[in-house]
């Protein structure tokens, strides 16, 4: 019976120490989620002060989903070309990997929240940044290949509990009255679209339409399918009707945010092909940002993704000769069938992105050519490479993001 009693406590002493060990790491790892899920962020200091800020955002872009780009092509992508790189950690309030909302509202508001938030937190909308450049008597512009009410738009001009409240952002979006907005219309924006056209806005629905306006302002909702990857309806092309909109008679300077939406879906659905194929015209779009800077010389660019999606992971080809490695890679990735495969999954994944700056500026300097005896004191702007001004680690938070634009918009 004396046996039986002390089994009895010791039992209970062992559940008791079980208890306490529980107790104990369950706050341990409530500290550690504190620590580095709610602010996560290395606060970077920027010195550079450009005029414009372009922000890219390449849905779903993962490290791999940009070296099967190199494969395909035989060549760096031109965002990996820029002065500036580094990583991005992704990670949302919710445990397990961010979704886009989540994380769009950390690179708009500098803010972690919950997934399927749109820059909303604790029953409170959070301010964005595209909010502050407009008070701040700045334009700012949106280009998405997806519905603008999706969520990375969303995130950047609208507040909403849930994502999936795209009529509430529709009305949010179309009240912003942002300088440019294109992207593809959906039932919440077309319900809107008598309100859109007014005697400073205009309402386009094709490309054709888009090219031929001369409004100051201009929201270009197009139909499902109508941007293309390849030709002259592209990202690309949207995105440089937006420079040259948001750059027309404006010495405030401007924000623009562009995104490759469909990488993503592409990634989703495990589609090597697709993939390729929207990244590919993402990078175009690069470019075309890229190009407009330099010849602006005041402007900061940006790439980086929300997201990895697909558990992307690149085979090892090896070989003793580098170039037949290259071919063989190459030759795998476009036997599509095969390839998919590379895909280890069809959801989003904590892996950190990459982030990519190029940014130039303006500094007026002595003219070396000019004679020191002449009075007119003859000057010329110079274009410098900001780069050594930027003094960002080479890991940050995507919450981050919004604190340089801020500091580079001095916001």
């Amino acid at each position: 019976m004396a046996k039986a009693v002390d089994r009895k406590k010791q039992n209970r002493f062992l559940l008791i120490i079980i208890a306490i060990i529980l107790v104990v790491t369950l706050a341990t790892a409530a500290v550690l989620f504190a620590l580095n899920y709610v602010d996560s962020g290395v606060y970077p200091e920027s010195g550079a002060r450009p005029q414009n800020v372009i922000l890219l955002i390449g849905d779903g872009m993962g490290e791999n989903h940009i070296e099967a780009g190199n494969i395909y092509r035989s060549n760096k992508l031109n965002m990996e070309r820029f002065a500036v790189i580094g990583e991005v950690m992704t990670r949302s309030l919710t445990p397990g990997a961010t979704d886009s909302a989540a994380a769009a509202t950390a690179m708009a508001t500098g803010t972690k929240t919950y997934n399927g938030r749109i820059s909303y937190k604790d029953g409170k909308n959070l301010e964005t940044v595209a909010e502050m450049a407009k008070e701040a008597g700045k334009k700012v512009g949106v280009v998405v290949t997806k519905p603008v009410t999706d969520a990375t738009p969303a995130a950047f001009l609208s507040h909403a509990k849930d994502r999936g409240e795209t009529d509430s952002i529709a009305r949010q979006i179309v009240d912003f009255d942002l300088d440019v907005l294109y992207g593809l219309t959906d039932d919440s924006m077309n319900a809107l679209k008598s309100e859109i056209a007014t005697e400073n806005r205009a309402l386009c629905t094709t490309f054709d339409e888009i090219a031929a306006s001369d409004s100051e302002k201009i929201y270009g909702l197009l139909e499902d399918g109508s941007i293309r990857t390849a030709g002259t309806d592209t990202l690309s092309y949207l995105t440089s009707s937006a420079l040259e909109k948001l750059s027309e008679d404006n010495d405030n300077g401007f924000l623009l945010v562009v995104e490759g939406s469909k990488i993503d879906s592409a990634s989703h659905d495990n589609d090597m092909e697709s993939m390729l194929a929207e990244l590919n015209a993402f990078d175009a779009a690069v470019k075309t940002c890229r190009d407009w800077a330099q010849a602006n010389g005041n402007t900061v660019v940006m790439v980086t993704a929300d997201h990895e999606t697909g558990g992307l992971e690149i085979p090892d080809f090896d070989n003793a000769d580098a170039n037949m490695a290259k071919q063989e890679a190459r030759e795998a990735l476009i036997d599509y069938e095969s390839s998919d495969g590379w895909f280890k999954r069809t959801g989003h994944t904590s892996d950190n992105v990459n982030y990519f700056i190029y940014a130039t500026g303006t500094v007026k300097a002595q003219n070396a050519a000019a004679d020191e005896s002449d009075a007119s004191g003859a000057s010329e702007y110079l274009e410098i490479n900001y780069s050594e001004q930027m003094n960002i680690p080479e890991e940050i938070d995507n919450t981050d993001i919004f604190r340089l634009i801020c500091q580079w918009l001095s916001l």
